[in-house]
């Protein structure tokens, strides 16, 4: 019942309101959460400092600032001597007054720059002289006004090639090499980034100076700024660190390209700054600017792999903390952003609310970023006869591998981060491979795949029905699994049967189980008639519930007396979650009170009385189970809530009708409710038992468990 869609718990919810509550925002921004990593910054225009509802996201989440485009050379000084500082003034004041600190960007950069610094009155390029002059008198100019408040610069943006050819040089034919062929690059190569450098250090020799540029993870690309910055370092120009732009998508680049990227970068600087961070919902990248600002409506799928994009992303930032000390989103929001609302390029959309992958960069886990996964997987023992994959190892990690080899994207609903499961990764042979985040829950889960936006079966393993469809299942080794392991002891049989049900006009299914014993002797047996939960239908209890291991373990080791099992369907799955609150399980308790049960007692030997029959379920079974038990108390004597809600002293008319009542959840559920309720039943004269599973949720190890402890306190 543990699905991608937490359909059970929306239903418990709904239910008796005990399941887990929904994660709170803790009311700590972005820069709180890495005030041991690194300072968090956005990129603003006017709007976003004179808006109130966007100053207040700004003061909670970022304690850097870039202007977007208000300290650029070309609306600074669109000709010489002429300078504008109207906007980038009122950014800088903001940042005084609100006491965040400023990035300089930028001071020189081919696009975006006053012609005058390159061209004269006639057009024709300046010479090198001259260009230098205006570089310096432009650079002085802007440095010296917002020296008290910007603590780095991007000095030189964008001058390293993209790769391949590079057009021509005055003087020079046809040629490649490592940087942008730019008017200033033609003027006076590579000397005019020196120049900058240099004329900035003079303004200012306690600001970082930056190198910035886009696709600065591209191994080709990263060579070239790794070679440039090298090289001119070991010449004494005074670049401190390596602005690495991050306007990157859902696909790429590969988090090892990043880290790689980091590593290299980190040899030769101390500082580097993830300078104008988006991810984009396309495949272009970087400085591409045929941008699809239509991209239309967003996927799940493509929500699911921007988040996971962004979560990786992080990781390698936080893993390189000593050398990145600056992450600096492009832009407030998708409104904002130079991508266009519908590439949904950030956390904050473009109503300024946060959007799910805000609180996966913020609520990280960092024990998971330094966790060490043991090589000690072996394939999953709900794995098809033959079949590897998946894998799960002594920890609880779970690995994939899926061969598809034309698919864009691949998906494993099961993961941590409420990123939607596993994004898996395309590895050097073409096969999608992943391991999840970290631990999972013991015991059974459910799962599939989702590739190109297409639901899959898991082709290595076993299907449960769960999630109203047959899902993949795989099973994480629990501790304490001897409960429900398959063991040399006498079995009990679980068989189909059918009967008619006159009130729906069908015939309908139930698994009966019976125990060792049935049919050695004339005995006759007690009753349990266990209801699935939501999603799910009769198979649950003996497939993946184990109810019949469960039970012939129990009965072995002398630690109950032999009953009967029933499990049917439960016609829950017809509830549309819009409508949960018309559920009445009137016609379900029908078919069970008024036609199962006669049937069962009429072709097995029962003890066909109230005392000896019990009814319980999970989640939605449970709540079944509350309506039904309170409705008709003259047919069960026993009643059990797994995952299910609580009863109330008040909701028991007459206590003599109940011989006791059994409560549970999962320790990650709502413990605290299930233990005070079953201490007000007890309070109130009630024979009451509670059970909280240690270490689990809503999910199929919690009702295993809850089943083994329940059994022992039935029909005594």
């Amino acid at each position: 019942m543990k699905h991608l869609f937490k359909f059970s718990v929306c239903a418990l919810t709904f239910a008796m309101s005990t399941a887990t509550g929904t994660a709170q925002n803790s009311g700590t921004g972005l820069k709180d959460a890495y005030k041991d990593y690194f300072s968090i910054g956005v990129a603003v225009n006017m709007r976003n400092i004179t808006t109130p509802e966007q100053i207040a996201i700004i003061k909670n989440d970022f304690n850097s600032i870039t202007a977007e485009n208000d300290m650029k050379p070309q609306p600074t000084e669109p000709a010489y001597g002429q300078f504008n500082w109207e906007n980038a003034d009122k950014i800088a004041d903001f940042c005084r007054s609100n006491g965040i600190k400023l990035r300089g960007h930028c001071l020189i950069w081919h696009s975006q720059i006053g012609q005058w610094m390159y061209q004269d009155e006639k057009g024709n390029p300046v010479s090198k002289e001259k260009l230098f002059a205006n570089m310096k008198h432009h650079i002085t100019a802007i440095m010296e006004r917002y020296k008290d408040v910007v603590y780095a610069w991007d000095v030189v943006n964008e001058a390293i090639s993209d790769g391949g050819w590079q057009g021509s040089r005055p003087g020079m034919g046809q040629q490649s090499g490592p940087y942008r062929n730019s008017p200033l690059y033609q003027i006076a190569g590579d000397e005019f980034i020196k120049k900058a450098f240099i004329y900035a250090r003079e303004v200012d020799p306690d600001v970082l100076l930056f190198y910035n540029d886009y696709n600065a993870a591209d191994p080709g690309k990263r060579d070239r700024i790794y070679n440039m910055v090298k090289a001119m370092k070991e010449e004494g120009v005074p670049i401190d660190g390596i602005g690495m732009q991050g306007h990157y998508n859902i696909y790429g680049p590969s988090m090892e390209d990043v880290d790689a990227a980091l590593t290299k970068y980190s040899t030769i600087v101390k500082h580097i700054h993830i300078t104008e961070l988006d991810i984009r919902a396309n495949e272009e990248m970087g400085g591409q600017l045929n941008f699809s600002r239509e991209a239309g409506n967003i996927s799940p799928v493509v929500k699911t792999l921007q988040e996971d994009q962004y979560a990786r992303l992080f990781r390698v930032l936080r893993k390189h903390k000593d050398v990145v000390d600056n992450v600096t989103f492009w832009n407030l929001s998708d409104r904002d952003s130079w991508l266009g609302a519908r590439n949904y390029p950030l956390p904050y959309d473009e109503n300024y609310k946060p959007k799910p992958v805000y609180n996966i960069i913020k609520d990280f886990d960092p024990a998971l970023d330094v966790a060490e996964v043991k090589e000690d997987f072996r394939p999953s023992t709900l794995n098809q006869p033959g079949q590897q994959y998946p894998m799960v190892n002594s920890q609880g990690y779970a690995s994939f591998r899926v061969v598809a080899p034309d698919a864009k994207s691949v998906i494993v609903s099961l993961g941590l981060g409420g990123r939607g499961g596993t994004v898996l990764r395309k590895d050097k042979e073409g096969v999608w491979v992943g391991t999840t985040d970290g631990p999972m829950d013991e015991g059974f889960h459910y799962y599939h795949l989702t590739i190109d936006g297409g639901v899959f079966n898991d082709p290595g393993t076993l299907n449960y029905y769960g999630s109203c469809r047959w899902e993949s299942g795989i099973e994480i080794p629990a501790h304490d699994s001897d409960f429900y392991a398959m063991k040399q002891v006498p079995h009990g049989n679980v068989q189909q049967v059918y009967f008619y049900s006159k009130s729906t006009n069908a015939h309908r299914r139930a698994f009966v189980y019976t125990p060792p014993t049935y049919g050695k002797d004339k005995k006759k047996y007690p009753v349990l008639y266990l209801q699935h939960g939501w999603g799910e239908d009769e198979t649950a209890w003996s497939n993946q519930g184990y109810a019949n291991l469960i039970m012939d373990n129990l009965i072995a080791e002398g630690k109950i007396a032999p009953f009967i099992i029933v499990m049917t369907y439960g016609m829950t799955n017809d509830i549309k979650f819009g409508r949960l609150n018309e559920f009445t399980a009137k016609e379900f308790e029908t078919v069970l009170v008024d036609e199962l049960i006669p049937y069962i007692d009429s072709n097995f030997r029962t003890l066909a009385d109230k005392k000896y029959r019990a009814m319980a379920g999970l989640s939605m079974g449970g709540f079944e189970t509350k309506l039904i038990t309170l409705r008709r108390p003259e047919i069960f004597n026993y009643y059990g809530l797994l995952s299910g809600g609580t009863y109330a002293p008040s909701d028991i008319k007459d206590q003599n009708q109940v011989k006791s009542i059994f409560i549970s959840c999962g320790s990650k559920e709502n413990p605290d409710g299930v233990t005070k309720a079953v201490n007000d039943l007890k309070a109130a004269g009630l024979k009451a038992t509670s059970y909280v599973s240690p270490g689990t949720a809503h999910e199929f190890l919690t009702w295993r468990r809850s089943l083994y402890h329940m059994a022992q306190e039935l029909f005594k």
